[in-house]
């Protein structure tokens, strides 16, 4: 039988290995991922490809381009719909050329929408900036035919916006990122690599924690290339991966670790551009997003007879908790590109394409409802967690150990008192004789 000190120091152990077993996260069954709707949109002929998706209020911003009805030459476009359904409620279309353009990212600061992209001359691309209002009327528009190449992402920090992109000069093609005053659209400061080899720039973003601009592409279009850059663009630090051919997307956490998603695999850095883990997985990762204690991350991958769109979940130490494929209603190859993904907090907004076959391509967009788990904090800080049960089992075995010792001494023999007088005692003494 076990006494009652000893029961109690048993029960407090139990119970703390009860309790940190409980503290292991979430795992890929209470991800919940469903698809709330889905649209297609063909407004022209052959090419017609969404990349980026932006929000504010009710509605969702969609930037891409389509091909001219009357000319089939690509033509810039911005779709307005309504989150709640996904209808059109506006749409924009820009010929900038008669050669043609297009807006790959957009970004959204003090209710304007700023997009960029490239317009099309005969002999070259040349890298172009707008602003419209959220009714989609143009106000601004920038043709910096000085920079030859494409502007292919931004952000805002809601003072400058902060442009990356290719710039090509005859045989150079290089990373190129410009930071522009919001007010008028000025030039602040220019940053170009100062590799001989090619190499792009597919997204731009900025560290929460260590205010700091990531900038991810490709060298050669061989290795996944990461340049760090202080918001004045100056070289923090740079490096190279070869986990694929191109770098196209980055997200962060709360902790300031970067999550870096390309062709083969997702990569996450430390604030100091650090490998701190790796997912290798011979599929396309397109985009990310962190969003409420999760890394979402959108690509495609084969499936039966089609190229299907995918939404995968990976929490902070990169294990895959859930895979959903969100393009199974339709009979067509689909893909995610470069290009921002949006996010309200509990819904994911996010655009592609579809093949319809002979040449023809059309928008797709996406709102898809995303678990809205977050942490515990105990979760969240797990090595906190960890030293708290360990100082807790240390105490529960000390007060187990002095328990017994206390046991042991009370179950020791004690030597009575004698109940003799003296005059006995005197008298057993006596010599027998």
């Amino acid at each position: 039988m076990i006494g009652r000190g000893k029961a109690g120091a048993f029960s407090t152990i139990l119970i703390l290995i009860i309790a940190a077993a409980t503290l292991l996260p979430a795992g890929a069954d209470d991800e919940e991922v469903s698809v709330n709707w889905l649209v297609e949109g063909n407004p022209g002929f052959f090419f017609d490809i969404a990349f980026s998706t932006c929000e504010s209020g009710p509605h969702i911003y969609v930037a891409g381009f389509d091909s001219s009805t009357e000319s089939g030459v690509l033509q810039m476009r911005v779709e307005k719909r309504l989150k709640s359904d996904g209808s059109l409620v506006k749409n924009w279309t820009y010929m900038p050329s008669e050669y043609g353009g297009l807006l790959y990212g957009c970004t959204i600061s003090n209710n304007r929408l700023y997009a960029v992209g490239a317009s099309y001359s005969v002999n070259y691309s040349s890298w172009v900036i707008l602003v419209l209002d959220s009714d989609l009327n143009l106000l601004s528009y920038v043709n910096l035919t000085e920079i030859p190449g494409a502007a292919i992402s931004a952000f805002s920090d809601q003072e400058f916006l902060y442009v990356a992109g290719i710039s090509a000069t005859g045989l150079s093609e290089k990373v190129y990122v410009r930071k522009i005053r919001l007010s008028d659209l000025s030039l602040v400061k220019e940053y170009s690599s100062n590799l001989s080899a090619v190499n792009y720039a597919y997204d731009v973003a900025l560290n929460p924690v260590s205010n700091q601009l990531w900038v991810v592409g490709n060298v050669n279009s061989e290795k996944w290339r990461v340049e760090v850059l202080d918001k004045d663009l100056n070289l923090v630090k740079e490096l190279e991966s070869d986990i694929g051919s191109s770098a196209t997307s980055i997200g962060f956490d709360d902790e300031g670790y970067s999550y870096i998603v390309g062709d083969g695999g997702v990569l996450k850095l430390s604030r100091d551009a650090g490998e701190v883990k790796r997912h290798v997985q011979p599929v396309l990762f397109s985009k990310t997003l962190w969003l409420n204690d999760r890394l979402y991350v959108a690509g495609g991958e084969s499936v039966g007879d089609y190229v299907r769109q995918v939404l995968y979940v990976f929490d902070r130490e990169l294990n895959l908790l859930n895979r959903t494929v969100v393009s199974t209603s339709m009979d067509a190859d689909a893909m995610f590109l470069m290009g921002k993904m949006a996010s309200d907090g509990e819904n994911i907004y996010v655009a592609g394409l579809a093949y319809l076959g002979y040449y023809d391509y059309e928008w797709v967009v996406y709102s898809i409802k995303v678990s809205s788990y977050k942490a515990p904090w105990y979760v969240e800080h797990w090595y906190l967690t960890l030293i708290l049960v360990a100082v807790l089992l240390a105490v529960s075995a000390l007060l187990l150990l002095l328990m017994r010792r206390r046991r042991r001494l009370r179950q020791t023999p004690r030597e009575e008192p004698s109940t003799e007088t003296g005059e006995q005692q005197a008298e057993g003494m006596r010599p027998v004789g």
